[in-house]
């Protein structure tokens, strides 16, 4: 048997194959020697197009060990689209199978996690179930796929009891760049630089939000032409008020075509929000500086808006 590991955005990935073909995938690091294969090395770029955000097409030959039963569930697994779930029932119906509790027994011995996508399966009322890697893995793959955005990063406080009541706020931000500046909403009383964007309000698109939030916050009128997904970031930390506060943040790269007034809501009036276009090593700098003096508030967003910002200094882009 031979092993490797793929880091991912959601951790290390533990492969393991016949030679043939891969006979397993699993959240989590390996002490056994690592191999070199053709196999692995096309595994890893069905990986590296699935953390893209991309659909990757067929898989490289996969060898499961299991019983017969167990074979069905995964090969109907193995049916559903890129960007799509099936509750446990359609599943059991799509297997030939009238027990969706045999369906779910056959899920959670599923041996390559992700290339067959036991994380697809939720449950009928829409809600997450049980799931190898977790269920935080598990939202945090389905809202890759059904953005068709590569996950950034995940910043994860742990300062949460996993379980309880979660709270759902996912943002839209614009990266608006021109002449190695980037345009950045500056706090007045607190010194801080955030990216224009906001939360996504119910019935809203993704990009509605971006632009909305853009005029709004930073008085940024965004060409809609030029919106171009970037990435998102998964943030999941203790909430103010509630037990678990939860945000992916969709940030898109976009172009200004003018600048308005911005009109600012009663919080971002006390904040003092302004645009500045700033050169991102001062706001690096900055926010970085500020995250061992907000150690609660806003120690998360400094954090998240900085890496961003090295991010793309790192891929070229500024």
């Amino acid at each position: 048997m031979f092993h490797t590991l793929y880091d991912s955005p959601v951790g290390p990935l533990a492969l393991s194959s016949d030679g043939a073909a891969l006979t397993g995938l699993a959240f989590g690091s390996t002490r056994e020697p690592m191999a070199s294969l053709p196999l692995f090395q096309a595994a890893f770029a069905w990986l590296d197009a699935y953390f893209a955000g991309r659909d990757p097409g067929p898989t490289p030959p996969l060898s499961p060990t299991g019983t017969p039963f167990q074979q069905r569930v995964w090969r109907a697994l193995r049916k559903i689209p890129f960007g799509e779930t099936i509750s446990y029932g359609a599943l059991a119906r799509a297997a030939g199978c009238g027990s969706a509790q045999a369906v779910g027994q056959a899920i959670h011995n599923n041996p390559i996690a992700i290339l067959i996508p036991c994380h697809r399966v939720i449950g009928a009322d829409g809600s997450l179930t049980g799931f190898a890697g977790g269920l935080d893995i598990k939202r945090r793959l389905l809202t890759l796929e059904e953005s068709r955005m590569r996950l950034l990063f995940t910043l994860d406080r742990g300062d949460y009891v996993d379980g309880c009541r979660t709270f759902s706020r996912p943002s839209a931000r614009a990266i608006v760049i021109e002449d190695g500046r980037v345009a950045m909403v500056y706090s007045q009383r607190y010194g801080h630089y955030k990216f224009p964007g906001g939360g996504i309000e119910k019935g809203e698109t993704r990009e509605a939000t971006l632009i909305r939030e853009a005029r709004e916050e930073a008085g940024l009128i965004l060409d809609p032409e030029s919106v171009k997904p970037y990435g998102f970031v998964h943030r999941i930390e203790k909430g103010d008020r509630e037990p678990v506060f939860l945000q992916d943040n969709f940030y898109y790269l976009a172009s200004a075509t003018a600048t308005v007034p911005q009109e600012l809501d009663e919080y971002e009036a006390a904040e003092g929000y302004t645009l500045r276009w700033v050169d991102p090593r001062e706001a690096i700098e900055q926010n970085r500086a500020l995250t061992n003096e907000y150690k609660r508030k806003y120690h998360t967003m400094l954090l998240r808006e900085a890496m961003v910002l090295e991010r793309l200094m790192g891929e070229g882009l500024l």
